[in-house]
């Protein structure tokens, strides 16, 4: 019997860890990293892997006095979802911090708890533009026409914009009119948003001006453009993310990454494969974050091979995406 022992335990040592002890592993440990931002990092991961521990250090590390650690905390916490409404995160919504507010009304407009209607309704009348823009927006689960109504007398083009994309998911006709008017109002930002809403509202009339925007469009708006086409299921700008993923600038880069996270562009595979490797480590990592949604289990060797590496923060998405996948 002891040589069976001794045998097994030699095999142990030859093959080391399975992927998914060794990924577990890699969370856990990282959940007591020094660094706030490893230990949200990780905190986030095992949350949107069902653990429950991962919501609740997000919740104590809301307790933390620096806005960047409680908005990078709220983020952390809408991407895990299903949160309910504590008395802390609506504290929040009334931080000094805008970025606080904004990231603490975001969590709260993805509830579908009751109470959270009456939160954002008193964020209603927050100075910040992108504070009210979340909240409109979330105000759309709740049918709640006569609110969001006010949201297109809004001082801000952008904020109208959001309304009236929120109007029209609840049916109401004309909005897409109404984006296009405030599209007049030329400012990267307004146009921005405005071509995400025209194709999130469906409206293919706009396909024409998105192609147009692919050539003549800068930096982020061409990539904008691009996403919009995606939205109509048109992939007229898979070019454009292509040469945005090879781009010099980082944030060209992070912005293209996530357009293909959120939608899956097949054609850019082997792309987001070599963007694993960016030197800038957020390209890098939402990189790996988008094959673990739309390519899981093609990728499974690679997540293995990223759980190596030096930076905690891609072996932190390497094994979430791996058991993930």
């Amino acid at each position: 019997m002891k040589r069976v022992y001794h045998v097994a335990f030699l095999i142990f040592l030859t093959c080391g860890l399975t992927p998914e002890v060794k990924a577990k592993n890699i969370l856990d440990n990282c959940m007591e990293d020094s660094s706030t931002v490893v230990r949200i990092k990780a905190a986030r991961s095992l949350g949107m892997i069902g653990d429950a521990r991962g919501r609740e250090v997000l919740i104590q590390i809301l307790q933390d006095d620096d806005s960047d650690v409680q908005t990078a905390a709220l983020n952390a916490l809408h991407d895990v979802g299903k949160t309910a409404l504590d008395s802390m995160i609506s504290d929040l919504c009334s931080d000094e911090s805008p970025s606080v507010r904004e990231a603490a009304y975001r969590v709260v407009a993805a509830m579908d708890d009751a109470r959270a209607k009456d939160v954002l309704i008193a964020g209603l009348r927050d100075e910040s533009t992108r504070v009210r823009g979340v909240v409109y927006f979330g105000l759309a689960k709740f049918g709640e026409r006569d609110i969001l109504q006010q949201g297109l007398r809004d001082p801000d083009p952008v904020v109208r914009i959001v309304a009236a994309r929120a109007l029209g998911d609840l049916g109401l006709a004309g909005m897409a009119d109404l984006v296009k008017n405030e599209l007049k109002k030329y400012t990267p930002e307004v146009w921005g948003t405005g071509i995400i809403a025209l194709a999130q509202l469906g409206d293919t009339s706009s396909i024409p001006l998105l192609k147009a925007l692919l050539q003549e469009g800068v930096g982020d708006l061409s990539i904008d453009a691009a996403e919009a086409l995606l939205i109509l299921d048109d992939k007229s700008g898979v070019e454009v993310l292509m040469s945005a993923l090879q781009s010099r600038d980082p944030f060209i880069r992070i912005h293209a990454v996530q357009v293909l996270k959120k939608h899956g562009v097949p054609e850019l595979h082997d792309q987001l494969v070599t963007a694993t490797r960016d030197e800038y480590v957020s390209v890098a990592v939402l990189a790996v974050e988008a094959l673990a949604v739309h390519n899981p289990g093609e990728n499974k060797k690679l997540f293995i091979e990223l759980m190596d590496v030096s930076h905690p923060l891609m072996r932190i998405a390497a094994a979430a995406a791996y058991l993930r996948s």
